[in-house]
């Protein structure tokens, strides 16, 4: 049977004429409009996480911080140049807020960006890790003058290949312990040892004799390092000298370069297309046990806190929180005979400080750094709960000895391994309580949410037993390291408001160890325009090849929200949250703001010529 079709509908007008009367109806579009003015509104208001700080006028800023802005997009632009366009870039385009150790020549060389990030005051850093602090060529011209300075392999050195996969260790040992070959095959017995486990006495090779071998070995042989980003940095920016203590000018050698692959993050090794979560934390770990022992022993401790503040001073950083670890519980002394005990390092830290202080006192420069350093204790994770025990008790004890130094208690650690924080609930609620009855105050910052998987490291991928519960959940928690996966916790981002908990951003530590590509895909933006505070850290610059100016820089290049009153909020920030007194906090923020206002008049100063070069008339809006 055929059914009926209906008839056409019958179109009385024009519907091109329809369609261009409610183009042009104004009332229809005006309410459109509000809508969408009231829409923006909304949201800006929630990203206006900066409103104190844009509150607070400070002379000039408001002209300082459009100079920033019309930099950053020109720069955008012109000098990173990766354009929407159907063209394939050229080799040479990169991408503003691309992979950070891709950019940084660029960076350091031609942004003018960059430039002015290096000449802001920046506050406080907050989360530091006590050996990272300076870059390893700094470490090894001190070996150079240590003859008890050995070290040990996790396999022989026979061939090429064997270069990337020997992992070593250094110490400072007895000056009459014999050298081993770490060049022959009986080394080890063909064998492989854990750098994490205990190696007998008869492993060790001097350190003067392995470079002496390395160097008849491979000579001045480049490709062994070739295509090393940190290789270049010193070379190119300070006419490859290094000199950072009284003993003058370093220049490292064949083996020396070698070591310092060991020692530093590549871009390969960071972005390499088969590298993996797991085996970049490998890396990293790797790195960070051949730094120790280059640093952990007295006389390099002696001058090494001194050092470590002239670096800060010169990133225009007032005062820093250190986390050292403090497991082992001694170093060597210089005869690799005594041990110096880590009340004794304490005492070598107030020292160094002291005379640091007295020096700037000196000069007239006291506010450059006025309040010193303190000291977080850190612990790792994966220890068992026997030891977690101990090490709760030396830090109460070493609180004790010295109220002013130590400032917070840490557990570190890769999270997507053993154990979560939860695992020492009992232990943790008994220190805090203990604390309370010593009447001490050793607050929380532990480490947590820098993982995507969030699961604590639990076997069964379990994502109740993310870090960000406990660290939220016991008391006198006062900052949270990284924090990245908070933000799929809509829950727990009003608990951290609610508790007033800092997150200690590290953008480019989060970047290299792959929680995102690069800086445009960090939560920061999401994590500030929730409400939580924040402030922004180097983490590791050692083993990164960052610091402070590359991690405000990468936070100004990262979102279009970030400006000039945010930058200055999250250097305002890092005071407020720091374990300072009060009285010491409200100094250094009077301190801050008198440096920003110079630095807001050298950018008007310095830029507003070039600013008014840059047209942006023409520009798609």
């Amino acid at each position: 049977m055929d059914i009926e079709k209906p008839p056409p509908p019958v179109i009385l007008d024009d519907p091109a004429k329809i369609l261009q009367e409610k183009i042009d109806a104004d009332a229809t579009q005006q309410a459109y409009t509000d809508s969408r003015v009231n829409l923006v509104n909304g949201d800006k208001k929630s990203n206006h996480w900066s409103k104190k700080a844009e509150e607070w006028k400070i002379d000039r800023e408001a002209e300082a911080g459009e100079i920033i802005r019309k930099i950053r997009e020109d720069e955008r632009r012109v000098l990173f140049g990766n354009l929407p366009s159907e063209q394939i870039p050229e080799p040479g385009t990169l991408d503003m807020g691309g992979q950070f150790l891709t950019n940084r020549d660029r960076i350091e060389k031609e942004s003018k960006l960059y430039d002015i990030s290096v000449e802001a005051p920046k506050g406080a850093l907050l989360h530091l890790h006590f050996n990272a602090e300076l870059q390893p060529e700094t470490l090894l011209r001190e070996a150079r003058n240590m003859s008890n300075m050995f070290l040990r392999g996790t396999q022989p050195i026979t061939k090429r290949e064997d270069l990337e996969q020997v992992e070593l260790v250094f110490n400072v040992v007895p000056e009459n312990t014999v050298s081993q070959d770490i060049f022959s095959p009986d080394y080890l017995k063909g064998g492989k040892f854990n750098a994490k486990e205990p190696f007998a006495p008869n492993l060790w090779m001097r350190w003067t004799t392995f470079r002496e071998v390395w160097i008849k070995k491979y000579g001045q042989d480049e490709t062994i390092t070739k295509g090393h980003h940190a290789l270049t940095k010193y070379s190119e920016i300070n006419g490859g000298l290094i000199d950072s203590s009284a003993q003058g000018e370093f220049v490292p050698d064949a083996a020396e370069r070698w070591l310092i692959t060991k020692m530093v993050l590549s871009e390969d090794e960071a972005y390499g297309p088969r590298q993996t979560v797991n085996g970049v934390w490998a890396r990293f770990n790797q790195a960070t046990r051949c730094f120790k022992g280059l640093l952990n022993y007295e006389q390099v401790y002696k001058w090494y806190i001194g050092n470590a503040i002239q670096r800060m001073i010169d990133e225009k950083i007032m005062y820093a929180e250190l986390r050292p670890m403090l497991l082992d519980k001694s170093i060597p002394k210089n005869d690799g005979i005594g041990q110096v005990s880590n009340p004794e390092q304490m005492r070598l830290i107030i020292a160094g400080v002291e005379a640091k202080k007295a020096d700037l006192k000196a000069k007239g420069l006291e506010d450059k750094f006025p309040f010193g350093l303190k000291i977080i204790y850190c612990t790792p994770r994966s220890i068992p709960k026997t030891r977690m025990i101990a090490e709760m008790k030396d830090c109460i004890e070493l609180k004790i000895q010295f109220p002013d130094l130590i400032c917070g208690f840490d557990l570190v650690g890769a999270e997507d391994r053993p154990n979560n924080i939860g695992f020492y609930h009992k232990e943790l609620v008994a220190f805090q309580e203990t604390c309370d009855q010593l009447k001490l105050d050793i607050p929380f910052m532990f480490h947590a949410g820098e993982t995507l998987l969030d699961t604590g490291g639990s076997a069964r991928q379990n994502p109740e037993n993310s870090n960000l519960y406990d660290a939220v959940l016991l008391k006198k928690s006062k900052r949270i390291g990284h924090g990245f996966s908070l933000t799929k916790h809509p829950h727990l981002i009003e608990e951290f408001k609610k508790k007033n908990i800092c997150i200690e951003l590290c953008p480019i530590s989060n970047e290299l160890l792959h929680l995102c590509r690069n800086v445009k895909e960090h939560p920061y933006p999401q994590l500030l325009a929730a409400g939580i505070p924040c402030t922004v850290n180097s983490d590791n610059p050692s083993l990164f090849s960052n610091s402070m100016s590359h991690e405000f820089y990468q936070v100004m290049v990262g979102t279009p929200t970030m400006n000039i009153y945010g930058w200055r909020q999250l250097a305002e920030w890092s005071l407020e949250y720091s374990c300072l007194s009060e009285a010491e906090k409200k100094r250094g923020l009077e301190i801050f703001r008198r440096e920003w206002a110079d630095f807001c008049t050298w950018i008007v100063k310095t830029y507003k010529a070039h600013a008014d070069t840059i047209d942006e008339t023409g520009l798609p809006q």
